[in-house]
């Protein structure tokens, strides 16, 4: 099991959601792990759960619980999705 791996499944990321990056930071005692998804995802919609396409993400990053000493930070494309019924709604990103 590769670092990726270990930390997906520690975070329990469920698909299209994956480990791009993690970024260890010894000196700031600091720990990214950076989340995303590939091109072409699909995401239910927050009013109704309809599987929706992403036109458009925001940048950010939650804070999560240290690991050991270091603080560790999650950062995420936060997908916008477009909802035939309700239009405009942002999907919920694994933290």
């Amino acid at each position: 099991m590769n670092e990726k791996e270990f930390f997906r499944l520690a975070l329990g990321l469920a698909a299209p959601w994956q480990v791009e990056k993690i970024e260890f930071f010894l000196e700031e005692k600091r720990l990214e792990i950076t989340r995303n998804f590939p091109v072409g995802s699909r995401f239910p919609c927050p009013e109704c759960g309809r599987s929706c396409e992403v036109y458009d993400t925001e940048e950010r990053t939650w804070r999560h619980l240290n690991f050991f000493q270091h603080e560790t930070y999650l950062p995420a494309r936060q997908p916008r999705l477009e909802c035939d019924e309700h239009k405009v709604g942002t999907a919920e990103a694994p933290k």
